[in-house]
This record gives structure tokens, sequence and C-alpha cells, in this order.
């Protein structure tokens, strides 16, 4: 029998190879998202695989991370505290619909760090097209009167297409610099989706202002994006650290320096004065 709890799920057109998540140490079951990716949108079921008569304990985290600080903010926060706001069990092998974004963890034994997590996403994630998602990733260029006037204005979509219009210099090159912003979200969000949405992420933001690296190099714990030159600043270099997290496995933390500073916010001028390539 289909069980409606609160949870997510994702629909991906064109995929039918079910994308299987093994439990860590030793639990001993699988989760199956119905994709090939490490998350699932609202309205679409994920399957615990494993043995009828076990107990799965599943934890909801309605967390909403923070955007990834600017490269040269050093020593940056670590976001809201994570905490869960409900705890339900669910049965092996029977479909589980999702109506809830956020970052769900599913264990058979509570009293260790074993078990399984992934991310519930919006229905229309990763190339979002309702306004309260479109809005949050333009934080990387916004001020915080305008991110303002998108959330609580009156007419948040015209907000958002005189900003465009008004950084652009004309419709057309509106036009331009929404589809560049938009489809370099898209491609994070689908590129480095791990416990939260990757815009929200440290490739994210580089690869959404900087756009995609000219080099991408293997060094001591982690990759490098290398950029042969901008804004006259020569080869501007960021190093990612490969990190492990208890709930989706592998992510990457930026190594920050004051030193990003000039290039960032040069960048960024770029983007409000519409100049950007």
């Amino acid at each position: 029998m289909k069980q409606t709890v609160k949870i997510i799920a994702v629909v991906f057109i064109g995929i039918i190879t079910p994308f299987i998540l093994q439990a860590q140490s030793v639990s001993n079951f699988t989760v199956n998202l119905g994709s090939t990716a490490k998350y699932v949108r609202e309205g679409e079921n994920f399957t615990i695989q494993g043995d009828n008569a076990q107990r799965y304990f599943v934890y909801h985290f309605s967390t909403d991370f923070m955007p990834a600080p600017p490269p040269m903010v050093e020593n940056a926060s670590t976001g809201n505290p994570m905490i869960i706001d409900s705890t339900f069990e669910v049965k092996a092998n029977e479909p589980i619909e999702i109506a809830t974004t956020g970052l769900y963890f599913i264990q058979t034994d509570t009293t260790s760090r074993d078990g399984v997590g992934f991310t519930a996403m919006p229905s229309d994630f990763p190339k979002y097209r309702k306004m309260r998602n479109i809005y949050p990733p333009m934080v990387y260029i916004s001020t915080q009167n305008e991110m303002m006037s998108f959330k609580t204005g009156k007419r948040p979509r015209e907000a958002f297409e005189n900003f465009w219009i008004n950084v652009a210099g004309s419709p057309d090159n509106a036009k331009r610099l929404i589809k560049l912003y938009f489809e370099r979200v898209s491609e994070a969000n689908t590129q480095f989706s791990e416990y939260k949405e990757g815009w929200k992420t440290d490739r994210g933001i580089v690869f959404i202002i900087f756009g995609a690296p000219d080099e991408i190099s293997n060094i001591d714990g982690g990759i490098r994006w290398s950029y042969d030159s901008n804004l006259n600043h020569g080869q501007v270099e960021f190093d990612f650290i490969e990190d492990i997290n208890q709930f989706t496995g592998t992510h990457y933390v930026l190594k920050r320096s004051y030193d990003y500073k000039r290039v960032w916010f040069d960048t960024v001028k770029k983007w409000r004065n519409g100049t950007i390539q």
C-alpha cells in the first residue's frame, strides 16, 4: 500500500536507471530514488530496499541552508543549525511519496551514525520556473533591498524583470543575461547538489559568477579550478578541499582567501553593468 509522508522526490525526464544509495557501515539496506541523482523532487517516491521485518526510522530536517558566502569571506559561518522537525517509521519495499523539501536521513539503528541521507528538492528543480525559487540564487549579484523587492514586493516578477533591464541596459541584453545566469544556476544544481541545492554550494557560487573553469586539476586533498584570465587579474585559481558529509557523502569546501576580494567584486560588477560574457 502506498504511504504518503512529508518528504520529497524528483522526476527526471528521460532517465530510467534507478539511483541506489547504499547505507553506510553496518546498515544493510539501500534506498532507491528512482533516478540517477542523489536527490528527489516533491511529489515523487523513494523506496527502501531491505528486510520487511526491519524497522526503518526516517528523520526530516527542514533547515533552509544558507547560500555560500563570497570566496573572500574567511571563517565563513556554517549557517543555520540543523534541527529535526519530524521523525517517522516506514516499511521496506513500499513506495513512499514525498511532500516536503528538506534533508532526510534513514536508519535502522538510532544509536549509531550509520544510515542513508538524501535531499528533497522543489518540484521545478534543477531548472527553476517558479518565482519563489527563481529569485533566491540572485543573492550573489543583488543588494539586500533588491532581494527584498523580489521576496516581499507587491509585484515580484515585475521587480525581477526591472532588475535585469536596469543592469543590462536593454531588453535584448537582459534576455541574454537572464539566460546565461540561470543556465549556470541550473547546471550548478545538476552538478553540485549535495546536502543542499547546487547553487548554494561553494562550487556553485564560483561556477555561477565565473563560469566553467578553463582547467580542473587534482591537488592534495581536493581539486583546483583554474581560470586563465579575468579582468586583468591574470590566472585565478580556486581550491576546493574534499570533505565527508554524514548525510550525502563527499562534498567540496572552498579554501577562502581575502585575496579574492578584487576579482570577485570586479566580476560581480560586470554582471551588474551588463557586460559579462
